[in-house]
């Protein structure tokens, strides 16, 4: 069963999208060869990753995102796995800006129960561009989740942009033992390089474990993946 929270936020999507003057909308449409999230690989095969999101001029944001299995990795073919709904606010100056907001997981087709997270994100105009985030699991998890990351990137040309991200995560341990870690600590780390050209985006990934004891040796390590969003 959809909760209520989740169905206030379809519904205030809903809201957005039907106010162009006051809302813009994207759209996306992601494929990846694998279905990762903080080190974590929950399809270990290809994956259809579509979402939406409504935005205005406040800062205020929701986004709908989610994850359908295109192969049979997970015995899903074709089907949607979990889907996502965020509601966030944006706010900053020039140097430093901010986001906080509010995710629903919910996992369809699956025995899995959904969960709640709220969340802070703080980065830095400076050289690397350096980012903090603070992500605490108020339902089945009740802990807590913090990645830190830098991010570099340049233009090759007028239509071809590079990126290269590195960032680290830490977990709590009741959120390390959720996903069958057996203490908390230093959990993922990830290097991703990018490209991306109007409206398409490209990327590879190297995920690993920082401490098998947090995060337990995950099947994939490698991933990668293409984007087009309008």
């Amino acid at each position: 069963m959809i909760r209520k929270s989740a169905i206030f936020v379809l519904l205030a999507l809903l809201s957005l999208a039907a106010a162009p003057a006051a809302a813009d909308a994207e759209y996306a449409l992601d494929f990846a060869s694998a279905y990762v999230w903080r080190g974590i690989t929950f399809t270990d095969g290809a994956v259809w990753q579509p979402s939406v999101t409504a935005s205005n001029d406040s800062g205020f944001a929701i986004n709908v995102w989610g994850n359908l299995d295109i192969d049979d990795a997970n015995d899903m073919s074709a089907e949607f796995n979990e889907i996502d709904l965020t509601a966030s606010y944006g706010f900053g100056s020039d140097a430093v800006s901010a986001e906080v907001g509010f995710i629903e997981y919910l996992f369809p087709n699956t025995p899995f129960a959904g969960t709640r997270e709220l969340y802070m994100t703080v980065g830095w105009d400076v050289t690397a561009s350096p980012s903090v985030s603070l992500y605490y699991d108020i339902d089945e998890v009740k802990d807590f989740y913090a990645n830190v990351g830098v991010s570099f990137g340049g233009d090759v040309s007028d239509a071809l942009a590079w990126s290269v991200d590195v960032s680290a995560g830490y977990a709590g341990d009741d959120f390390a033992a959720a996903y069958n870690g057996l203490s908390g600590g230093m959990y993922d780390g990830n290097l991703t390089f990018g490209l991306s050209g109007g409206a398409w985006s490209a990327f590879v990934s190297y995920v690993d474990a920082l401490d098998s004891d947090a995060l337990p040796e995950q099947p994939v390590d490698f991933l990668a993946g293409i984007g087009f969003s309008f």
